[in-house]
């Protein structure tokens, strides 16, 4: 049925590859800093685009599976099927077919772990996800048209991974103050509906929507209020990943721990990714950002305790 969606396990395999395998934050603190320069996707539709500036170093699981949906083009063509004036409008989801008269749902990827961090206030977008499932949101997202802050203690809280930057939201309102209609069998939303005026739907009734990156974020970054490390890896043999760590110790040696949880397979890659030489277990990442900078190079860490996932400094070249 419409609006169910099918969860399955997010499977890494393990030894060596585990490695790869409640906060409240005001979203003002990063939507005040210009210098926290993140990922950014512009939204094209039938009105105009708008554009969503990612929260990557906050919420890497949700922007690297946002991201794969993106890279991959499952977005385009798809259509917002969800306006509550006042409450949200929804997308990520289907695309219509006028030969059948029918929608097709987008292929996703398996459930990603809850990050909610950010408070549900206007103009912040969000995973929607199954009742009664914290982390069970896939590929569709919504964009708050109001403080929905209420969001924040339901289900677990639903991850906020981005803001609509400029003066996008002026276009998203007007999506949401569109003529609605529920028009597609099964699906209990009203759908909001260009000239539209009954009868057979076309193509062109529906608002779809487009998505491309218009500013890559660097891949390996560190976020001092989490003291988390956020990498995207190339592992060979292993794929590509996105995952974080926690700062163990620093003395007398910098260690690192994996967290196996946080890991998701990637779609897309950048010239500075790390890299995981299985055969020397050696985690080698080219340059590392902090702060939306590049403050060191050529970091090396050497996987010294496999079961606790732990990785060991041996080099790192500050810039200057």
């Amino acid at each position: 049925m419409l609006g169910k969606e099918m969860l399955s396990n997010n499977k890494f395999g393990n030894g060596v590859a585990k490695a790869f395998g409640s906060l409240m934050m005001l979203a003002s603190l990063w939507l005040g800093s210009a210098a926290q320069a993140q990922t950014v996707v512009t939204v094209t539709t039938p009105l105009g685009d708008f554009s969503i500036q990612l929260f990557d170093e906050l919420t890497p699981i949700t922007v690297s599976n946002f991201l794969n949906h993106v890279v991959d083009g499952r977005y385009n063509g798809t259509f917002i099927h969800r306006t509550e004036p006042g409450f949200v409008i929804q997308g990520g989801w289907l695309s219509y077919n006028p030969l059948s008269n029918n929608v097709v749902p987008l292929t996703t990827d398996d459930p990603i772990l809850n990050e909610p961090l950010i408070s549900n206030t206007r103009g912040t977008v969000a995973m929607a996800k199954v009742e009664g499932n914290p982390n069970s949101a896939t590929s569709q997202w919504f964009i708050n048209l109001d403080d929905n802050s209420s969001l924040d203690g339901s289900n677990g809280g639903f991850t906020v991974f981005g803001v609509v930057i400029g003066d996008g939201m002026t276009l998203v309102d007007q999506i949401a103050n569109l003529p609605a209609e529920r028009v597609i069998n099964g699906l209990g939303f009203n759908v909001p509906l260009i000239n539209y005026g009954g009868g057979s739907l076309q193509s062109s009734n529906f608002v779809s929507i487009q998505t491309a990156i218009t500013q890559p974020y660097h891949p390996n970054t560190y976020n001092e209020s989490r003291n988390r490390l956020n990498f995207k890896v190339n592992a060979g043999p292993l794929g590509l990943i996105g995952l974080s760590f926690v700062i163990e110790s620093q003395e007398p040696s910098v260690v690192i721990r994996a967290l196996p949880e946080t890991v998701i397979p990637l779609k897309y890659t950048q010239p500075v990714f790390s890299t995981f030489d299985t055969a020397t277990e050696t985690l080698r990442v080219p340059e590392l950002a902090i702060g939306g900078s590049v403050a060191y190079r050529n970091l090396e860490l050497q996987l010294t305790d496999p079961q606790q996932l732990l990785f060991t400094l041996s080099n790192a070249e500050a810039v200057q």
